[in-house]
């Protein structure tokens, strides 16, 4: 299985192959060689031959999904890949979301291109998104045949997660985001991450899920002090290197403080 001239023994074949299919389950097309010392991708031919027969499926799939763009979505039925060619300009597009309507030529499912869920007659997108209910009742029991799909934030499409942690990578466009909540993975120094419970970037279900406005309220005071302190920091690195910018500082405190109000209310609830 090894990609590299490192001996085979290094790694017992049991292990490559538990390997390998760890990364096809976490929906990876690109899989690096388990050899530390090595960086090289594994090619196509050396990870099939290394997969039983239903994570060679899928990782067929996984592959095709990589080398498509934007313009190619497959069916969220039964996989068949369909390539959407806008004729033109849409000068508005809540009134032309008919043109994103497909019909699979395999299942005859119909569906929404623009946002890959099942076709919603005389809903355009966003209001579709707001019977959430409804959405995420699809994509766990219907997404792929199989359950526990989350929608990418960026390309739209719905990703299967078959085990493993919440961090997903879309197989299409290679974007990090949370399984659980569907946001994309962000980190700031000193801000934390998608897994700070404190961090505005933290995940809504990491920190009290059912108490929306107290985590909006925490996470924001949080946010706000840690700029407070970063800015009083430089103040006070500056005063010592004898510059004076207190008046600078002062409007930094309220630029930082308004900024940090305005990432808690864009954070979604």
């Amino acid at each position: 299985m090894l990609c590299c001239k490192t001996s085979s023994l290094t790694l017992p074949l049991k292990k490559d192959i538990l390997f390998t299919c760890a990364q096809v389950q976490l929906g990876r097309a690109e899989i690096k060689c388990p050899i530390t010392e090595c960086s090289e991708e594994l090619g196509e031919s050396t990870v099939l031959s290394n997969l039983p027969r239903d994570d060679i499926v899928k990782y067929s799939y996984f592959l095709e999904l990589s080398r498509v763009d934007s313009t190619t979505k497959p069916c969220p039925q039964c996989k068949h890949f369909t390539t959407f060619r806008r004729k033109g300009n849409i000068p508005n597009p809540s009134k032309s979301e008919s043109k994103f309507k497909i019909q699979c030529p395999t299942c005859q499912f119909v569906w929404c291109f623009k946002c890959h869920s099942p076709w919603h007659e005389g809903l355009n997108c966003r209001e579709y998104r707001k019977g959430d209910k409804l959405l995420r009742h699809w994509a766990s029991e219907i997404e792929h045949g199989q359950r526990n799909a989350q929608k990418c934030p960026k390309c739209k499409i719905h990703i299967q997660r078959t085990e493993g942690c919440d961090h997903m990578t879309c197989s299409q466009c290679n974007t990090n985001f949370c399984y659980r909540c569907g946001e994309r993975y962000r980190q700031l120094r000193f801000f934390g991450d998608h897994t700070s419970n404190l961090s505005i970037f933290g995940c809504k279900y990491r920190y009290l899920p059912d108490r929306p406005h107290l985590r909006r309220l925490v996470r924001g005071s949080v946010c706000g002090k840690l700029n407070i302190l970063l800015v009083l920091h430089n103040m006070i690195q500056s005063a010592l290197a004898g510059d004076n910018r207190g008046i600078l500082g002062l409007r930094s405190v309220c630029f930082c403080f308004t900024i940090c109000v305005a990432l808690v209310i864009m954070k979604v609830t």
